[in-house]
């Protein structure tokens, strides 16, 4: 019963706040996302497959067909699904359903890999019911992402708030790691720090929460371990076309007991 209505809060929030609210594009930020990605593809020859778990209303996947980037975008919301699509008909074709806490749907993503760029931006992971789940949903991401290539990642983590809370409740529940717990999992997968940038914005109250929320995270350019030598090489240029699968398909993530979860993504910002 919980759980089902936490489902329907992060459901009838996403559906009933703004266009411009939700987008991670439109929100001005003190770093350029897209000159970023730019230096680490030509520094690593990256390709152009670009994964967009918790896309929403497809602004940010739009933005990155634009720049000619190989765009699949998910989100575990039809709605949701159904939005970008009118909203963004170029993105026709490149939209697909998918939990990133949920194994058989990480493997099916994977199986259409592998990605150049993965990006999991807004709060994402922090959708997840408990650390546990989190940490597996992280897990899920790194193992989409190639070898060599790149993880973009939002995380509002309990340090970023006052008294270091565990979680925080606004319009829904957000379980927040901490920096101790942020380590192992960078660590255990051998990723590589980039870049990390710390994002700030004030929303104003809404129906279910009616007073003004602070929303503190930390977005973070990761990068997976290279493959050894003559064994894996992301090609330097995409289609712009989807394409429904790959000859070398990235590795899946290890099945997990817990069965199916739904993730949704908090506002988004770039």
């Amino acid at each position: 019963m919980q759980e089902a209505r936490r489902r329907r809060e992060i459901k009838d929030y996403y559906l009933a706040i703004s266009a411009d609210e939700i987008t991670s594009y439109l929100t001005p930020a003190s770093f350029d996302l897209w000159a970023s990605l730019a230096r680490y593809r030509q520094e690593f020859q990256l390709g152009a497959r670009w994964l967009e778990l918790g896309g929403g209303m497809g602004d940010l996947a739009a933005a990155a067909l634009e720049r000619g980037y190989d765009v699949l975008m998910t989100d575990v919301q039809p709605e949701l699904l159904a939005t970008a699509a009118t909203r963004h008909p170029a993105l026709s074709g490149r939209l697909q359903r998918a939990d990133v806490f949920d194994a058989r749907d990480a493997q099916a993503l994977a199986a259409q890999g592998p990605f150049a760029i993965v990006a999991a931006l807004g709060a994402v992971l922090n959708h997840a019911r408990d650390r546990k789940e989190l940490a597996r949903g992280f897990a899920h991401l790194v193992a989409l992402t190639a070898p060599g290539a790149l993880l973009v990642v939002d995380l509002m983590l309990s340090e970023m708030f006052p008294g270091h809370p565990e979680s925080i409740w606004a319009d829904m529940l957000h379980v927040m790691p901490s920096f101790a717990e942020l380590a192992p999992l960078l660590g255990d997968a051998r990723l590589h720090l980039l870049e990390a940038h710390s994002l700030y914005h004030r929303y104003p109250p809404t129906a279910a929460f009616d007073a003004p929320f602070d929303e503190r995270m930390l977005r973070l350019f990761l990068r997976t371990p290279p493959a050894p030598a003559g064994l894996f090489r992301q090609p330097a240029r995409g289609s712009r076309r989807a394409r429904p699968g790959s000859q070398r398909p990235a590795p899946g993530p290890a099945p997990d007991s817990a069965g199916a979860r739904r993730a949704s993504r908090r506002r988004r910002r770039a």
